[in-house]
């Protein structure tokens, strides 16, 4: 009998101890949106007749084709990122439910639908 309470009580602290580890790490994702921005995105300009590949690195480097942007990100929310590029021209992604779905292009003044490339 006491050794199956034991067990009973050894199998409840390491449920506790996983929920314990669980919930940090979710807090730590809602106060650093990074991870929703994080991967390789495909968009396409109607314009041009191409197909673009963006690119968020976890340091949030930028890049379009392979080519880097040189700039700074300037707003990071769970929402949107606004990155600042050499020029004085914004990019703005635009994310809702974790995950980006636009791009806003000022220099163009044109918006991009995007979606995550899979491969």
């Amino acid at each position: 009998m006491f050794r199956n309470v034991f067990d009973r009580s050894q199998i409840l602290l390491q449920r506790l101890q996983q929920i314990k580890f669980k919930l940090p790490a979710k807090a730590a994702q809602k106060n650093d949106p990074t991870a929703i921005y994080v991967g390789t995105w495909l968009f396409y300009d109607i314009k041009q007749a191409r197909h673009h590949q963006l690119k968020i690195s976890p340091q949030l480097a930028i890049s379009i084709d392979d080519h880097p942007l040189a700039g700074t990100v300037t707003t990071l929310t769970a929402h949107q990122l606004l990155f600042l590029d050499q020029y004085g021209y914004e990019l703005q992604i635009t994310a809702a439910y974790e995950r980006p779905f636009e791009i806003y292009d000022e220099a163009d003044h044109r918006t991009y639908p995007i979606q995550q490339n899979k491969h």
